[in-house]
């Protein structure tokens, strides 16, 4: 007897290129975005209000939490994602760091998230087929309880477009995408453990000293196995992501 999927997962290709095409225009628009030619030259308050050139290599922590889930490309509704993770940074314009930038700096992030977490309620979305883990008689896509998966994951491309960075509050925009192993299938086992992921977003930099960064930042975060496993249900979430930085 054959499983026959809903429509929502037997016509994969419209989905993927529906990923596709948003990677696309992310990449397009960081790139774009780091073209932009230098602006006017900073203020002379701004240059002696004591905000730091940007380093060309720092490191940070950070963590984000989940406080809403949306179905732009996911459809599982109502899950919960937190990550904690590490990054290197590395200053990609200007090439030299030694005088503050005359306009917005662009640079290279890599994360390494060796705690990500991502709570699946139960009945999150009932038009999943049954898992190993459904008991008899109950409706598809309904487990018994909720699924908790712990996972590690690596994000080595990423990219910040930074703004005023001789000022103490700097703005920016930022994107990166990786991939995330967790220690069972994702929504069930008609999923997959390995996942992609990648995540956009707004966020800004306080500096607090020459050597010290706060940053806050929005980052709508998605996480799916790209059509690899049976189904791919994706999960869509809006992330609120708090990192201190250190440069030497």
């Amino acid at each position: 007897m054959s499983l026959r999927l809903p429509p929502l997962y037997a016509s994969p290709q419209t989905n993927l290129l529906c990923i596709l095409h948003v990677r696309l225009v992310i990449v397009t628009v960081l790139i774009s975005l780091g073209l932009v030619g230098p602006c006017g030259a900073q203020s002379a308050d701004s240059l002696a209000s004591g905000a730091a050139s940007p380093s060309t290599n720092a490191v940070s922590a950070w963590a984000g939490g989940s406080f809403a889930t949306v179905s732009l490309i996911g459809n599982i509704q109502n899950a919960h994602v937190g990550l904690l993770g590490l990054r290197y940074h590395r200053l990609l314009t200007p090439s030299s760091p030694n005088s503050p930038p005359r306009g917005p700096t662009l640079t290279y992030m890599a994360d390494l998230v060796p705690v990500l977490l991502v709570s699946i309620p139960s009945g999150a979305l009932p038009t999943l087929p049954l898992d190993a883990s459904g008991t008899e008689g109950s409706s598809p896509g309904h487990r018994s309880q909720t699924l908790t998966a712990y996972g590690v994951g690596v994000r080595p491309a990423g990219l910040r477009l930074t703004y005023r960075p001789a000022e103490r509050v700097q703005p920016f925009v930022a994107g990166s995408t990786g991939l995330a192993l967790f220690d069972q299938s994702i929504p069930n086992t008609l999923g997959r453990s390995l996942n992609f992921m990648f995540d956009v977003g707004a966020g800004v930099r306080i500096a607090v000293t020459p050597a010290l960064v706060l940053t806050a930042s929005y980052r709508y975060y998605h996480l799916s196995n790209g059509f690899r496993g049976q189904i791919n249900p994706g999960v869509d979430a809006n992330l609120l992501q708090l990192g201190v930085t250190v440069s030497p």
